[in-house]
């Protein structure tokens, strides 16, 4: 039964970074700073932090997928890129003790690398043509500091609602 929950709160993710936020934040203000929500992502990097790797990386793979449908035009870009954050941000988690902190750091951590590895394949084959320096500057930062405000808002609801899951619930 958690995992329909589960399910649905990463869907509700997803339409909140879809639907609601370009209504309400300036995503895109003329040249400058462009905000992306991931708010998925860090959802799926909790689930594979305080649940199971393996669940996390479903979801990953499920919602990266679901954007590529929804939003780009090409699939499996955002599919792939969430998955693999997930799995190296996982590895690293291994070597620290998981708080407040540093499932903070490493959600952030998460989050640059997935959109680094999106501009870098956009950027290999051909449907960005942003420059380095305007994705370094004017992207990067406005959305790692949503992601972590997102990260801070949402952890201890979300880890108190993955840590009240049995092991029949995340197999």
């Amino acid at each position: 039964m958690k995992q329909v929950k589960l399910f649905f709160i990463l869907f509700l993710l997803f339409l909140i970074e879809g639907t609601v936020l370009p209504h309400v934040l300036p995503l895109q203000t003329g040249d400058h700073f462009e905000i992306v929500p991931a708010f998925v992502m860090v959802a799926v990097l909790l689930i594979a932090f305080f649940a199971n790797v393996r669940w996390g990386m479903r979801y990953a793979i499920l919602f990266g997928l679901l954007n590529d449908i929804v939003n780009t035009s090409v699939i499996g870009v955002y599919a792939f890129s969430m998955g693999l954050s997930l799995y190296l941000t996982y590895l690293l988690s291994k070597w620290v003790n998981l708080n407040l902190m540093t499932a903070l750091a490493l959600s952030a951590f998460g989050v640059l690398l997935c959109q680094i590895e999106v501009y870098l394949i956009y950027l290999m084959i051909g449907v960005t043509t942003q420059p380095v320096t305007a994705f370094l500057i004017w992207r990067l930062p406005p959305t790692l500091v949503l992601n972590i405000i997102f990260t801070l808002i949402f952890y201890f609801p979300f880890w108190h609602f993955l840590s009240g899951m049995d092991e029949e619930d995340v197999r």
